[in-house]
């Protein structure tokens, strides 16, 4: 989908547990240069947390027109991230797309403004931490909705191997 962005993260796993590098604002050694380009012009406003503690549950459509959103689901969590590219000037609107994350899908998502987005979680409980471009404001919340179970995704929160 046009503007989204999705970069593998490098995990690292001993017989202590596991590292993942999430953000870095500089290259410093071979090999940090593309976690450093895939942040470049993101300017974070905010990181959120979110919790879902019931299974079976499906958070979304939503969608902003101010601010992109970078999600990251940390282990041993996993989600299924459907999106829907709403923007009317985009070469490739009422496309959708899904993505998974977390365990065994270490990445970050880069989903731009007007694109609709929510998450399954494959997991229960659940989590994900994501940024966003654009504090919330509650005079002005940049918060719109549309019905999960829109026909043209309805079909994809089906879980299947994921």
């Amino acid at each position: 989908m046009e503007g989204v962005r999705v970069f593998p993260l490098r995990r690292f796993v001993d017989d202590r547990g596991l590292f993942l590098e999430l953000y870095r604002n500089q290259a410093t050694h071979p090999g940090s240069e593309e976690l450093t380009r895939f942040f470049s012009g993101v300017e974070v406003a905010q990181l959120n947390y979110s919790l879902v503690t019931v299974g079976e549950h499906i958070k979304g459509l939503h969608y902003h027109l101010k601010q992109a959103d970078v999600w990251f689901c940390p282990p041993p969590f996993k989600l299924k991230v459907v999106l829907l590219d709403l923007r009317r000037n985009s070469p490739t609107a009422g496309k959708t797309q899904v993505v998974v994350l977390g365990e065994g899908k270490d990445a970050w998502v880069y989903i731009p403004a007007g694109v609709a987005h929510g998450y399954r979680p494959l997991t229960n409980p659940c989590g994900l931490f994501y940024l966003v471009t654009r504090c919330f404001d509650l005079n002005d919340p940049d918060e719109y909705r549309i019905p999960w179970d829109h026909p043209a995704v309805k079909q994809l929160w089906e879980v299947k191997n994921e």
